[in-house]
C-alpha cells in the first residue's frame, strides 16, 4: 500500500485487513511513506506499517459504520517514515501488534531501521523492526480505566452510604419497637401488682 493510495483515503472510514488480530475499522488520519495512522474505537490512535497490510476496504455506497469520538483532541505523529514516527513515541508505553504471540507491551526505549528496544518490568526486549505490524499508545486506555475505577468507587460509596442509612433506619425502627415492647411489659407488671393488692 503506497502513500498515494493511502493519501487518497484520508478522512474516510476504512477497514484494514479482512480478519484476525490486525483487522481494524477506523478513520484514516494521516499517511507517511511506509505507514499510516488510523483512529480506532478500541485503541484510539493506531499506527500501521503499510508492508503488512493485506487489504483496505472502503464502502463507497453506504460507508462503514464508525463513531468518531473526540477526533479534534487527538494527537498523532506526522513523521515522514515509520522509523521517524517511532522516534516520536520514545519513552511512552506502547503495544506492538494487536494480538497473538507477537503482541508485546512496554516502554519504547529506542528505535532504528533494524530493531526496536522495549523495556517491560525487568526485561529489555529487542524486536526486529520488520516484524512490527502496528503500534498503539496506551495512554487513552489507562485514562479510561482510571475513569471507570473512579465511577465504580463512586457507585460503591453511594451504595455503602445508602446501606448505612438503611441500617440506621432499621436500628431506629428496632429501638422504637423495643421501647414499645418494654412499655407494654412495664404496664403489664404494674397491672399485675395492682391486681395482687386487691
Amino acid at each position: 500500500m503506497n502513500k498515494v493510495l493511502m493519501s487518497s483515503l484520508i478522512g474516510k472510514v476504512v477497514k484494514i485487513n479482512r480478519g484476525g488480530p490486525e483487522a481494524r475499522t477506523g478513520l484514516l488520519l494521516s499517511a507517511g511513506e511506509d505507514y499510516f495512522v488510523l483512529q480506532t474505537k478500541e485503541e484510539g490512535v493506531l499506527y500501521f506499517t503499510s508492508r503488512h497490510v493485506k487489504s483496505i476496504t472502503e464502502n463507497t455506497k453506504q460507508g462503514i459504520e464508525f463513531e468518531s469520538e473526540g477526533a479534534e483532541s487527538l494527537v498523532w505523529s506526522s513523521a515522514a517514515d515509520f522509523t521517524s514516527m517511532l522516534g516520536d513515541l520514545k519513552h511512552q508505553w506502547v503495544t506492538i501488534n494487536r494480538g497473538g504471540p507477537e503482541k508485546i507491551e512496554g516502554v519504547l526505549d529506542d528505535a532504528n531501521d533494524d530493531y526496536l528496544t522495549l523495556i517491560h518490568n525487568e526485561e529489555v526486549i529487542r524486536l526486529a523492526s520488520y516484524h512490527v505490524k502496528s503500534v498503539a499508545i496506551l495512554v487513552k486506555k489507562k485514562e479510561k480505566e482510571k475513569a471507570e475505577d473512579k465511577a465504580e468507587n463512586n457507585q460503591s460509596s453511594d451504595s455503602n452510604q445508602s446501606s448505612s442509612e438503611n441500617k440506621s433506619n432499621n436500628n431506629s425502627q428496632n429501638s422504637k419497637k423495643s421501647n414499645k415492647n418494654n412499655a407494654k411489659n412495664t404496664n403489664r407488671y404494674y397491672y399485675e401488682i395492682e391486681a395482687m393488692d386487691y
